[in-house]
């Protein structure tokens, strides 16, 4: 039986700036990843969202991809039990063993909204199977956030992905058109940089960083 992990993240590139990498090394030893982006992103790069979001998810191997197009920065618009829903029926289907969402401190409110839908539609109840929730780090979101300790992203979980992060930069020139030059922090450079820290955090060349929010042993 296949088994299935969902990034759930909410705009075209928050993906694969997140947990790239990682994905890659789910996919080649054999997890089926689904990607789910819940909003349009930009306006004036609207129309070419879908087909980067296609290209750059199939490059690392993602199979299947869900865009659900709902307006960029107004999922708080919509009622809660909306989002939720969306993501009840996507478990429901795939019966996740792991799910990646946006990180709780994010400054992006729409990433605030999806880990607060991630975290309902999630929640624990008897004889359902137990899913994993992690939250990725999302540059220009995670670190501009104040460096509160119910805002910061605490790494408590890190990825090897030395062997990856090329596979990661690869893909996500696909939206280069969300990129920016360094020393911005949605920059190839910048990414890279990142990487390199979190790998010298646990003594590899790089790595990606997560916040656990929810492991289960059984």
């Amino acid at each position: 039986m296949d088994e299935y992990v969902l990034v759930i993240a909410a705009h075209p590139d928050d993906e694969l700036l997140g947990c790239a990498g990682t994905l890659k090394r789910l996919i080649d030893q054999g997890y089926k990843v689904v990607t789910v982006i819940f909003a349009k992103g930009r306006k004036d790069k609207e129309e070419e969202m879908l087909q980067a979001m296609k290209d750059a998810n199939n490059c690392l191997g993602v199979e299947e991809h869900i865009f659900l197009a709902y307006p960029n920065l107004l999922l708080e618009t919509y009622p809660l039990h909306v989002i939720n829903e969306e993501i009840e029926s996507l478990i429901n289907k795939y019966e996740p063993s792991i799910i990646f969402t946006h990180h709780y401190g994010d400054i992006n409110r729409d990433h605030q909204v999806l880990f607060q839908a991630v975290l309902t539609a999630a929640r624990p109840l008897p004889n359902k199977k137990p899913i994993e929730i992690l939250c990725f780090e999302t540059v220009s979101s995670s670190e501009w956030t104040p460096f509160t300790d119910d805002k910061t992203f605490k790494p408590t979980y890190y990825v090897d992905i030395t062997d990856t992060i090329d596979k990661k930069i690869e893909s996500l020139k696909f939206y280069d058109a969300e990129m920016r030059p360094f020393p911005h922090p949605r920059s190839y450079e910048g990414l890279q940089h990142l990487a390199r820290v979190r790998g010298m955090a646990v003594g590899v060349e790089y790595a990606e960083a997560f916040e656990v929010i929810r492991r289960v042993w059984k």
